[in-house]
């Protein structure tokens, strides 16, 4: 198969995949500041154990979004290459309405039952208490974060990319210039700690919400999605979004559900003389920076893939394909070095003990290499097969390479008490086996699938 030559492809590529990366670049550094002011505000690592802990719910709520959005792509991707705007308003709705009551009960678990969920992640009675104080307040940004970040992630199927790096660079000034005010204690404010953070990223939230509501309902001209749209409620898009886009949302549960389960047996590992989640905390971090191009070509192809199936250019998609798998091979190798490069620069970043320090450093060598197979499997799986259609596929694929394979491995190798970067590895062990089944998958033609109907009205 020929691989694509032309200028014209990259450049659109690289239109959707910048504002994409910039996008979570800026979440990034906003989680980034975040856990360097809380390891500078309390060394004994108390407070950056907690907050990481206590996220792992906002974690869940987050990939809930992602996969509501992913769910709506896979239709609305492909309705954009027919440029029917009227089908697309009609799938936004439904899908926001199911981002409200599923946001809306993540609410409530963590408002009502902060101890137990706290209980979970730790059996440290510090962090416990300290993350309790911080879901306290941090629960009453989640409806509306599950509302703005679905809608963001939805938009990017219309390639409306732009407005998310406005919303994210606003988050992001906000949340540091009130951590730095209300962690420590700056310009007359009561120093609060932990909760300090957790008000800065509340108020954060709140911005967040209303630039975005504000852009599409009121300034968009390309969707004209208005307020009366809510009110959408279309049988067909249901029905095919139960089909199509069901099976998006089941993998992004379980997957969160997977990871958090993850973060969990760290929590519980005693046997390290570093502490296993402030050390994972900061390892992660770094990979969040190597991957954002990585998440950004992976949001552009599946958006590039429906538009060709949507458009009837199945050959087209298919050559896409295969060069968007080359693509990922040397995207994965530069995130790779990147994490090699910048490992001691950002550990030296963190006040913590020398022994977390040395903990640190051996997770990122070890995230480094994996990160080589979240190339391939992000790309191919949220962006070229997601893109085609074959969601069903990739959902079967992951729950099993997660909940069969890895997830069991980590919690095995955790009880025989294995050194923290074995267990890291194992937990991590989803990553290649996904990548050489996509791979294959990508290479058989049997995930392309055109899923759009041809109503023909209200196009563009």
């Amino acid at each position: 198969m020929q691989i694509i030559k032309e200028k014209r492809f990259y450049k659109n590529i690289a239109a959707i995949t910048i504002p994409i990366a910039l996008q979570n670049l800026i979440t990034f550094a906003t989680s980034m500041m975040d856990t360097v002011m809380l390891g500078r505000a309390d060394n004994t690592g108390v407070f950056l154990s907690a907050s990481s802990l206590a996220n792992q719910p906002f974690f869940i709520l987050s990939l809930i979004c992602f996969g509501l959005a992913g769910a709506s792509t896979v239709l609305s991707a492909q309705y954009w290459g027919k440029r029917d705007v009227a089908s697309i308003r009609s799938i936004y709705s439904i899908v926001l309405k199911i981002a409200f009551v599923l946001s809306l009960l993540v609410a409530l678990a963590v408002l009502l039952f902060p101890r137990t969920i706290m209980e979970l992640y730790s059996n440290n009675d510090e962090i416990i208490e300290a993350g309790i104080s911080y879901l306290k307040i941090l629960g009453f940004a989640y409806v509306l974060f599950g509302l703005s970040n679905t809608l963001i992630c939805c938009i990017r199927s219309i390639e409306l990319v732009k407005i998310s790096v406005v919303v994210n660079i606003t988050s992001f000034c906000t949340n540091v210039f009130l951590n730095w005010v209300l962690i420590f204690g700056n310009l007359g404010a009561p120093a609060l700690g932990i909760r300090g953070a957790a008000i800065a990223t509340l108020t954060a939230r709140v911005m967040e919400f209303i630039i975005t509501f504000t852009y599409v309902f009121f300034v968009d001209k390309r969707l004209k999605f208005r307020p009366k749209h809510l009110l959408l409620m279309n049988k067909v898009f249901a029905l095919d979004l139960f089909k199509h886009g069901l099976p998006v949302f089941i993998n992004e549960v379980m997957w969160s559900l997977g990871i958090t389960i993850q973060a969990a047996v760290l929590g519980h590992i005693a046997y390290s003389a570093g502490d296993p989640v402030a050390a994972n905390s900061i390892a992660s971090m770094v990979q969040q920076l190597s991957t954002v191009v990585i998440f950004g070509i992976a949001n552009a192809a599946g958006i590039i893939i429906g538009k060709s199936i949507g458009s009837g250019n199945i050959e087209r998609a298919q050559t896409e394909a295969i060069t968007l798998k080359y693509l990922s091979y040397i995207v994965g190798l530069i995130a790779c070095g990147m994490i090699l490069l910048l490992k001691n620069f950002v550990i030296d970043f963190y006040t913590i003990a020398e022994e977390t320090k040395i903990l640190a450093h051996q997770l990122m060598i070890t995230i480094a290499f994996i990160t080589v197979f979240v190339s391939v499997s992000s790309i191919s799986i949220v962006g070229i097969l997601r893109g085609g259609g074959d969601t069903r596929f990739c959902m079967v694929e992951e729950i099993i390479a997660l909940w069969g394979i890895a997830t069991p491995l980590a919690i095995v190798s955790s009880l025989l008490q294995m050194p923290v970067p074995v267990v890291l590895i194992m937990m991590k062990i989803d990553e290649p086996i996904k990548s050489v089944i996509s791979v294959i998958r990508i290479n058989s033609r049997k995930w392309i699938k055109s899923l759009a109907r041809d109503f023909g009205k209200d196009k563009i």
